[in-house]
């Protein structure tokens, strides 16, 4: 991959060809949407779409959404400058279906997508799933052919998704690759894993349930189950993996647009 804007053009024909509908990316100030500031994740636009208050005229989605994490639930702003792999603004690539396809398609997709168009070999990555979410690890295991060793459980927020203090959200699957050992750090889960040996360059969101104001999550059904959505992931890090010697994966994605 020459550079983002290949790795850009590479998401969106490769989602298009399989049949979702390329939508331009929304305002930073989301619209209609008092309980954010700014456009965190390209989810934002798709948000009553999810909860089945709006109807789009196509079931699959892709876009190459600007977004800004500055404040609130999603904020980087303090890691700036202390990690290379944190920006404020950014650009996410994501795709996403609604009431369509749901883990074992966004699995495949995600897989096919890094290791055959982007061409990351499969032993420099690694998936974690929600710590009791039996069908992804099995998914991860029959699709991708992972070993046990390399699809991580991982308990609370770190694997739990959420936009804000309400709305859509629902456990996450993301992959991990792996720069190898001359580089600190350690898998997902680990105690050393705020390093950069590992870095996330991709996040399956399975849209279950919805926030509510009250504290509670409503019931998976009342989110048709099938709805998926992904922050996949933050651009450029995964056709750029191959290129980059010791620095992070991240170091050349999209956020810096």
């Amino acid at each position: 991959m020459s550079g983002v804007n290949e790795i850009r053009s590479t998401f969106l024909k490769f989602f298009a060809d399989n049949g979702h509908a390329i939508v331009p990316s929304s305002p930073l100030v989301p619209r209609n949407d008092p309980t954010l500031m700014f456009t965190n994740a390209g989810m934002v636009q798709f948000k009553n779409v999810f909860t089945g208050v709006e109807k789009r005229p196509y079931q699959r989605a892709v876009t190459s959404q600007k977004c800004v994490r500055a404040g609130g639930k999603h904020n980087d702003l303090d890691n700036v400058g202390y990690t290379t792999r944190h920006n404020t603004f950014f650009e996410m690539l994501g795709n996403f279906s609604f009431g369509d396809y749901f883990k074992d398609r966004a699995i495949e997709l995600a897989w096919n997508l890094v290791t055959r168009e982007f061409g990351l070999p499969k032993d420099k990555l690694t998936a974690t799933v929600y710590i009791d979410d039996d069908e992804a690890f099995n998914l991860w295991k029959k699709i991708a052919g992972l070993p046990d060793s390399r699809i991580i459980r991982i308990a609370g927020s770190d694997n739990f998704w959420q936009m804000g203090d309400t709305g859509p959200c629902g456990p996450c699957s993301e992959i991990f690759y792996d720069h190898g050992d001359k580089i600190w750090g350690g898998p997902p889960g680990s105690p050393e894993q705020d390093g950069d040996r590992f870095v996330e360059i991709w996040n399956l969101v399975f849209m279950q349930f919805e926030q509510l104001e009250s504290g509670a999550q409503s019931a998976a059904e009342a989110l048709d189950r099938h709805r998926h959505g992904t922050g996949a992931h933050r651009g450029g890090a995964a056709g750029q993996a191959r290129q980059l010697r010791d620095r992070s994966v991240r170091g050349a994605d999209p956020r810096h647009l």
